[in-house]
Order: C-alpha cells, then structure tokens, then sequence
C-alpha cells in the first residue's frame, strides 16, 4: 500500500476557479476546484499547463459576493481521468490572505460536514464527527 504524502485533508466542495498564466496571457479559463486543502487546489484545464508556471487564481465561493483573490504554482498536471476530461493539476498556493483562506476553507468545511450529514441513516450517528 502506497504511504499518503499527504499533510492536512482533502476537502472536495466545487467553487468556480478563473485562473490565468502570470508570463501567458493565452493560458487562461475557468474550472471548478476539485480536492482543495490548507496548502492547495486540484483544477482542471482543456490544455495542459507547464509544471512550475505561476498562475494568478480567483476563487468564486458560492453565495459570497466578494471573490478570493491569490496566486498559485502548478506542482503537477496530468490527464483527467475519462475520455476527452482535460488535464488535472495540483496547484500549491503560494500569496493567499490568510482571511481569503479562512473563507475558502471554511465553506469547504461547512460543505464536507453537510455532506457527511447526509450520508448517515440514523441522524443519531451524526454525534461521532465530533
């Protein structure tokens, strides 16, 4: 079994992501934000970006007028899983306000947490997340 490099959890709450390129003004677009933690976000793209390249990111949380703001390091890409998906990649956060943090963070939680709410039969279950 394949030990998890992984240091803090994984939260999969979609927000709606544009992203542009700092030295590319063609690499841009918009995806949904996919396995987002403390340190970074999974995106996704019709093209493959450069491993390494900074990007300038807008995070757009549902239901908040005002959009996060911060920039990021594409640390991996690879090919979306499924036929004609795009490419994956591992963005690291690297200028994020820590009160845009807070935000972004705390609508995943509160959207992990429902959903983990909702995945019990008994609602007398829900009392072991603590």
């Amino acid at each position: 079994m394949d030990k998890d490099r992984r240091k803090f959890k994984r939260f999969d709450a979609y927000m709606s992501v544009k992203y542009q390129s700092q030295d590319d003004n063609q690499v841009q677009g918009v995806s949904l934000s996919r396995d987002l933690s403390r340190e970074g976000i999974k995106v996704n793209s019709s093209a493959p970006l450069k491993q390494g390249a900074v990007i300038e990111l807008e995070i757009n949380i549902p239901d908040d007028p005002k959009p996060v703001q911060t920039s990021g390091r594409i640390m991996w890409s690879r090919p979306s899983e499924g036929n004609n998906q795009g490419f994956d990649h591992g963005v690291r956060f690297t200028l994020m306000d820590p009160v845009d943090k807070f935000r972004v963070l705390d609508y995943a939680y509160n959207h992990w947490l429902e959903t983990k709410v909702n995945d019990f039969n008994d609602p007398e279950e829900v009392a072991d997340l603590s």
